[in-house]
């Protein structure tokens, strides 16, 4: 039987950065992704400050910042005028701004991090089938690895695997959905430089942009759409983006495309027993405002205190499940701080029509964006405090 502290279910972003917290404190700890290839879209692209402190404890702050763009400045406009800019260099710490950095790069950086402990194994591949539990251990049942069923046990289970979470469905944990109903598409294009390291948002009566600087020379462009389009034509985005901010991306190279819908659900409980979950398998939101990954990142500090303490005798018995009941507490907590933020900015962000969006513009130039609320905008966004 091959035993290990912690098996995690999913090398994702948040099941790496996990790895790599338990691997700094020695936990005999097995990463499990079904996938047999790193994931190369890039998603998620916005790192927060107190995501980048986590990344500071297991030393892998500095080749993030290294590989991205330090967003200092969110200049919004509607379709007519700059309404005004929130900047973030008043940020407290060590990082006054958003990190922009491919989804992929961070995988990549996560997973070399991983492999730097002696006690994280990691296997690609590898999907979970089936678990049983008891007071003590969890044995799990494995499908792409040549190995008998059941082989793996571990002293915890953690789900990291995502929004469709198999670990989650087999703990038969429920989720409380709730569907936002819009829809967006999503393309980085090659950029020409004009919009500087800035990101920019752009509210018209017609529909939302957002741009934002990626490494390479490349920006991410996000446009709101009246229906989901799985296979938009070829110059859809590029159209779309001209009408509504005027900047015009014909010619230019798009490396990547990708419609969604906006949802969001919440776990009825984080844990059962010794299964715990984290990061998107426990929760989604809404992704306008890139908050999502980095609460995963919260999750998994917080798990990693958890089964630290435990993991190292020093929390028995009943002890273990206030333990996790107070981890549930706390990231579900933090969880809907930035879901409701998201989900307002999105309602605010989405409204149509000549008369809303001149009412927007004048709530975010006069209010959001003026001298008595703009600093703390600026820390709601970059997550500060949570």
């Amino acid at each position: 039987m091959e035993s290990h502290d912690v098996i995690i279910a999913g090398g994702g972003a948040v099941g790496l950065l996990l790895a790599n917290l338990l691997g700094q404190r020695g936990v005999r700890t097995l990463v499990m992704e079904r996938r047999a290839a790193p994931e190369a879209r890039s998603m998620a692209i916005g790192i927060t400050p107190p995501s980048l402190a986590i990344l500071n404890t297991v030393g892998l702050d500095a080749e993030c910042v290294r590989r991205g763009v330090p967003v200092r400045r969110v200049a919004v406009h509607d379709r007519r005028r700059l309404l005004g800019d929130l900047d973030f260099d008043g940020l407290p710490g060590l990082y006054p701004f958003i990190l922009c950095l491919p989804q992929a790069v961070t995988l990549e950086i996560l997973e070399a991090g991983a492999r730097r402990f002696p006690s994280v194994t990691l296997m690609r591949g590898v999907e979970i089938v089936g678990f049983e539990q008891d007071a003590q251990r969890v044995r799990v049942r494995v499908r792409g690895w040549d190995v008998d069923a059941g082989a793996l046990t571990g002293r915890f289970l953690v789900g990291s695997d995502g929004h469709d979470s198999a670990v989650r469905g087999l703990a038969g944990i429920g989720i409380r959905t709730k569907r936002l109903g819009q829809t967006f598409l999503m393309a980085d294009f090659d950029d020409d430089g004009a919009l500087g390291q800035d990101a920019h948002l752009f509210f018209t009566e017609t529909g939302a942009v957002e741009a934002f600087p990626l490494p390479d020379g490349r920006r991410r462009w996000i446009v709101m759409t009246d229906a989901y389009m799985r296979e938009p034509p070829g110059d859809f985005m590029a159209a779309l983006v001209r009408v509504r901010s005027g900047i015009d991306l014909a010619g230019r190279s798009k490396q990547f495309e990708s419609p969604f819908r906006v949802s969001q659900f919440v776990c009825a409980r984080y844990f059962r027993g010794r299964v715990v979950l984290c990061g998107d398998a426990a929760h989604v939101m809404s992704p306008i405002g890139g908050q999502g990954m980095n609460i995963g990142f919260g999750d998994a500090a917080y798990l990693s205190d958890v089964l630290g303490k435990v993991l190292g005798g020093g929390v028995l018995g009943a002890e273990v499940e206030r333990q996790l009941r107070e981890y549930d507490r706390v990231r579900r907590k933090a969880f809907h701080a930035s879901a409701r933020l998201a989900t307002r900015g999105m309602w605010l962000g989405t409204r149509r029509g000549r008369v809303a969006s001149w009412l927007r513009g004048q709530f975010i130039a006069r209010v959001l964006l003026g001298r008595t609320m703009r600093r703390w905008v600026a820390r709601k966004f970059g997550m500060v405090g949570q």
